[in-house]
């Protein structure tokens, strides 16, 4: 029956554009198709993430989002230099000069997939805090003083600053023949995809660092399970519910005050078995 009203409709529309529709009225049509288009893709709240790239494309501004390709990216910092680079097939690259900020960004996917599973390589690194699997969970039906509501996950392949020392240990599990340990820590009024928040960080930290150079896997699933195995409740990844960005999943690199300029590179695809 939708079908039917639809195509009446459009019979309709066409017999009075034909007998005299003005330039006005097919603008007037042009817009309520794009406010339709914006209501069933919500990813158009976000007006950063609409940008769209088909190359290889360098980001330096302070805070850039996007697709390229199929692929979505985040770059952030709050200061000083570094710049994200990236081509179509998922290849990316940051560099960074030494001083006092923070930074984080990578390509991956505007929203989190229970089910997904993380195909990676990293081909340099010379001294980033984090090589990570990073994203967001949030749940607005939680109340607002549980930190649970909004969760910052990373699955750590790499690292020079070790979370664990700040964080409560869950469980010890394995994954793709890696074993990990998680660990929850707590920020308390910092900046979030949800404004200015108190939320939880959840960890899943390898025995030892991944190598350079191999192709791996980070299956999702195992690290979702293994966090509710320790206890922690896991919000919604996969919305447009927070106030400044979606509940993203990115490759990250990330550095805070680095002493020094350094590079880390790499190459981030979907593994997911079809």
């Amino acid at each position: 029956m939708k079908n039917y009203f639809r195509l009446t409709a459009t019979i309709s529309l066409a017999i009075y554009c034909l007998m005299g529709c003005t330039q006005e009225q097919n603008q007037s049509q042009a817009s309520e198709d794009k406010v339709a288009t914006s209501a069933a893709n919500p990813i158009n709240k976000f007006q950063a993430y609409t940008q769209q790239f088909s190359e290889a494309t360098t980001i330096t501004k302070p805070h850039a989002t996007g697709h390229i390709g199929d692929l979505f990216f985040t770059h952030w910092k709050d200061g000083g230099a570094a710049s994200l680079s990236m081509d179509m097939d998922g290849s990316f690259s940051v560099r960074w000069q030494g001083g006092g900020y923070n930074y984080v960004g990578g390509p991956g996917w505007h929203y989190g997939d229970e089910n997904r599973v993380i195909g990676y390589r990293f081909d340099e690194d010379s001294g980033a805090n984090f090589v990570t699997l990073y994203g967001w969970g949030y749940d607005k039906t939680m109340p607002d003083s549980d930190p649970a509501r909004l969760v910052e996950y990373y699955i750590l392949q790499r690292w020079t600053y070790d979370p664990s020392q700040d964080g409560v240990f869950g469980k010890t599990f394995m994954s793709n023949g890696i074993e990990y340990s998680t660990y929850r820590s707590i920020r308390e009024q910092k900046p979030s995809i949800n404004n200015t928040a108190t939320f939880y960080q959840y960890w899943s930290k390898p025995s030892e660092p991944q190598p350079l150079g191999q192709d791996g896997k980070i299956i999702f699933a195992d690290h979702v399970k293994a966090w509710a195995d320790s206890g922690w409740i896991i919000p919604n990844m996969n919305n447009f519910d927070a106030s400044d960005d979606p509940t993203y999943q990115v490759m990250a690199i990330e550095v805070f005050n680095p002493p020094a300029d350094g590079t880390a590179s790499g190459r981030v695809w979907d593994a997911t078995p079809k």
